[in-house]
């Protein structure tokens, strides 16, 4: 019956038509899904967020966790919830989301503000979606992104290795991954000119950066980070020290000094804050050194460290000047934004060229305005006091994942913006604040209180819950 109908409508309509007709193909195959088997698109959208963050669908420019982020939206709402949760955290997340869409409404220039708005309203509702589900379930997805990052990760070193995306990529050509022959130690791509702008210290080099299926190495680090802090705490045994030693290895050949950064303060404040036996500091302190005596000995890396500290580092005064200018560039339009759809957010060379400022939360006010940016600051505090918590509990799995969040909040959010202007990484950093949710609850339910809950680790706290069906009866 669509046949006859997709012929006329690209007869007559174009490349216009034949998205839309694809959007109503895929959102049909969604639909079904989601009353079949409403479980698959749970887990469809966190694998292709975290390791085919880019992939579209065939001949069109559509993309594919997009719409399984729909389906999960709409399975969250066709099917009773499994728990009912709330938390200070989930309230000050809703908050952002109706202070989000009052910016943009009193902003509104142009319908693609509305898809822009939806795109990130979903990605960050989706905590929402994903806590609905009972702990043994909700476990499950926590497990799919970091295995899934874990295979972003593990890809991008490969293409470190081969000293090109070529071979990476060229599998997954069909959903729109094309080969880039290099990424430059300063985040810019094959796409950027290669300038003294983007020398890092003295007689810079350039080095192969690891950006994995997330293509931007900036990007990866925030995505293996989430992905490390999340495998401390789903994982046991074995399978937690092989992922989250690859992850460790992967964060390191990024050569994001906030993923850097987000670990190690992380691990300081949990050797500084925790209450753990001398033999598990003497543990810390030597991996660390071994980790840093390893890390140091790979010339990228040594460069990548010792430039940022150098005269000639453009990134640190481009970073202070583009702070210096921001009320100026804001203007008159403190209290809800200059709006959602800028060029800043969308042309990366663009936001480059103008030094836009780099920092989630005055992104977060440059485009929503105070009313979104407050909001946002509400979320990353209440999360930091979550976190501040489960560092001082008894767990060192919960303890280091509190303390990379913190870090996190502190440092990558302050250095970098992919999560508010990218819906992707804003996908990466819902799940972060959902297994924080989670995490407190193991913490409330007392999972944590002695040395004993390294058992709770592989067995967590959870009530006797009705599940979402991974499958209906036919």
């Amino acid at each position: 019956m669509l046949g006859p109908l997709a012929a006329i409508a690209v007869a007559l309509g174009g490349k216009p038509a034949v998205i839309a007709i694809a959007g109503l193909l895929a959102l049909i195959v969604a639909v079904y899904i989601g009353m079949r088997h409403p479980l698959w698109l749970y887990y469809g959208t966190v694998i292709f967020v975290t390791a085919f963050p880019f992939g579209y669908f065939p001949g069109v420019h559509l993309p594919i966790y997009l719409v399984l982020g729909c389906g999960s939206v709409l399975a969250f709402l066709l099917y009773p919830r499994a728990v009912r949760r709330r938390s200070p955290l989930m309230t000050a997340v809703l908050v952002l989301i109706l202070m989000s869409g009052l910016s943009m409404i009193v902003t509104f220039s142009a319908p693609v503000n509305i898809m822009d708005f939806a795109k990130w309203g979903i990605a960050t509702g989706f905590m929402f979606v994903l806590l609905a589900l009972p702990n043994d379930q909700l476990r499950g997805i926590g497990k799919a992104v970091v295995y899934s990052c874990t295979f972003s990760g593990v890809m991008g070193a490969i293409a470190v290795a081969q000293g090109t995306t070529k071979w990476v990529y060229a599998p997954f050509s069909i959903i729109g991954y094309y080969a880039a022959d290099r990424f430059y130690i300063t985040g810019g791509t094959h796409t950027l000119p290669k300038s003294g702008r983007f020398d890092v210290g003295q007689g810079s080099e350039t080095f192969q950066r690891l950006g994995g299926m997330w293509a931007d190495p900036n990007a990866a680090g925030i995505g293996l980070v989430i992905g490390i802090a999340l495998a401390a705490i789903l994982f046991t045994g074995w399978q937690r020290v092989t992922l989250m030693s690859l992850l460790s290895v992967c964060i390191v050949l990024t050569l994001s000094r906030a993923a850097l950064s987000s670990v190690l303060v992380g691990v300081a404040l949990v050797f500084i804050f925790h209450k753990m036996r001398s033999r598990d500091r003497q543990v810390i302190v030597a991996t660390l050194f071994i980790a840093a005596a390893a890390a140091m000995s790979i010339p990228a890396v040594r460069k990548r460290l010792t430039g940022s500290l150098g005269e000639n580092d453009a990134g640190a005064s481009d970073r202070i000047a583009a702070i210096r200018e921001f009320p100026m560039r804001l203007g008159d339009h403190w209290i809800f934004g200059r709006g959602w759809s800028l060029r800043e957010f969308k042309d990366g060379p663009y936001a480059f060229t103008e030094n836009f400022v780099s920092n989630a939360p005055l992104i977060a006010v440059h485009r929503g305005g105070l009313v979104a940016g407050l909001s946002f600051v509400a979320v990353i505090i209440i999360g930091c006091v979550v976190a501040a918590k489960l560092i001082r509990s008894d767990s060192l799995p919960y303890a280091f994942f509190g303390g990379v969040f913190m870090a996190f909040s502190i440092i990558a959010l302050n250095l970098d913006h992919p999560v508010v202007v990218i819906a992707q990484m804003a996908f990466m950093y819902t799940f972060f604040l959902t297994f924080l949710q989670y995490a407190d609850e193991q913490r409330k339910a007392g999972a944590l209180d002695s040395p004993k809950a390294a058992a709770p680790l592989s067995k967590p706290v959870a009530a006797q819950q009705p599940k979402l069906p991974a499958t209906t009866a036919q």
